[in-house]
C-alpha cells in the first residue's frame, strides 16, 4: 500500500514537470511566432482614380462601380467624380457606396464638375474642400485646384507653408489636386498641355490657368526633397487625350496623372504599393479591366 501511494505520487510529480515543460515549450513557440509576424513586411494598396463622370446624374463609368474599393488601404480621388457631383443629393449619394466618402481613407480633391455645392461636399466627407492628412508616414496634402483659377494662395497657401515647414517624421509628401498645374510654366510641358489635359491652357474654370506653382510651391517642393523626403504631385484631370501621364523632374520630384473617359477602352488608374516598414512606395498604371 505504501509502494503504491509512493508509486502514484512520483507519477502525478513527473507529470506536473511535463506539463510545466510543455508549457513552457508552448510560451516559447507563441513568442518566437510572434517575433517573427513582427519582422514581417506590412505592404498596403492604394488607389488613384479619377475623372469617372459620365455626361449626366447621378450615373458613374460601369467598370469604375465594379471595383472592390475594399481592397485598397486608401482611396485617392482626382476630381470629376460625376458629371455634376454636388448638384443633389442621388449623386452624392452614388458617390458615396462606391466610394465611401466620409472615410478618413478616401482624399477627394475637387474637380471643376465636383464643385456646385461645396456645403454638400462637406457635409458628405465631413473636410473642407482641401486639407491636409497623415497615414502610414505619408503627409498629404489635398489642394483645390479650382478656388482662384488654379492659384494656391490664401487660407490654402498658409496650410500649405505650415505643413512643408513642420513636415519631419514622413517618408514622403503626396500632393493630390486636379488640375495639372505644373504643366503651365514648364518649358518642357506647357506644350504638351492640350494633348494631355482635359482642360486646354486657358483662363476658363477648367482650363489650366497661368498659376503661381513655380513661383510660390516649387521651391519649397524642392526644400522637402532635399531633406530626403519623397515628392509626388498627382493630377486627375486626363482621360480623354491621355490615360497616363508620369514626369519625373530634374530636381527627383514625380509629377503623375490618370482619369479616365467614362465608357472608353484602356480606362487606367494608379495602384500604389506601400512597404511601411521599409517606407518604400511604388506605383504602376493599371489597366481597369484588370483591377476588376
Amino acid at each position: 500500500m505504501f509502494q503504491t501511494m509512493i508509486g502514484n505520487s512520483t507519477n502525478k510529480t513527473v507529470l506536473k514537470i511535463v506539463i510545466f515543460i510543455t508549457i513552457i515549450s508552448f510560451l516559447d513557440s507563441c513568442t518566437s511566432q510572434i517575433g517573427k509576424k513582427s519582422e514581417i513586411q506590412e505592404v498596403v494598396k492604394y488607389i488613384h482614380i479619377s475623372h469617372t463622370r459620365t455626361d449626366s446624374n447621378p450615373n458613374i463609368d460601369k467598370q469604375v462601380e465594379q471595383i472592390c474599393f475594399s481592397n485598397f488601404d486608401m482611396r485617392w480621388l482626382g476630381g470629376d467624380m460625376a458629371y455634376l457631383s454636388s448638384d443633389d443629393t442621388e449623386t452624392m449619394n452614388r458617390l458615396d457606396s462606391v466610394f465611401d466618402l466620409s472615410s478618413l481613407n478616401t482624399l477627394w480633391a475637387l474637380g471643376n464638375h465636383d464643385y456646385t455645392d461645396l456645403q454638400l461636399i462637406e457635409f458628405y466627407t465631413n473636410r473642407n474642400k482641401f486639407y491636409s492628412y497623415f497615414k502610414n508616414g505619408i503627409s498629404f496634402l489635398i489642394i483645390d485646384t479650382q478656388d482662384s483659377l488654379s492659384n494656391i494662395c490664401g487660407s490654402q497657401k498658409s496650410m500649405f507653408d505650415n505643413l512643408l515647414d513642420t513636415i519631419q517624421k514622413s517618408t514622403h509628401l503626396i500632393i493630390l489636386h486636379h488640375k495639372l498645374i505644373w504643366m503651365y510654366d514648364n518649358p518642357l510641358l506647357e506644350p504638351k498641355i492640350g494633348s494631355v489635359s482635359n482642360g486646354n491652357f486657358g483662363d476658363c474654370f477648367y482650363c489650366v490657368n497661368p498659376n503661381n506653382f513655380y513661383i510660390d510651391i516649387y521651391p519649397k517642393l524642392k526644400e522637402i526633397k532635399q531633406r530626403g523626403i519623397e515628392v509626388i504631385c498627382i493630377a486627375g484631370d486626363i482621360g480623354f487625350k491621355a490615360k497616363e501621364f508620369e514626369y519625373l523632374t530634374p530636381e527627383g520630384i514625380f509629377f503623375l496623372a490618370s482619369g479616365i473617359k467614362f465608357n472608353s477602352e484602356n480606362n487606367k488608374a494608379i495602384i500604389f504599393e506601400h512597404d511601411i516598414k521599409y517606407g518604400i512606395l511604388s506605383w504602376e498604371f493599371k489597366l481597369m479591366s484588370n483591377i476588376l
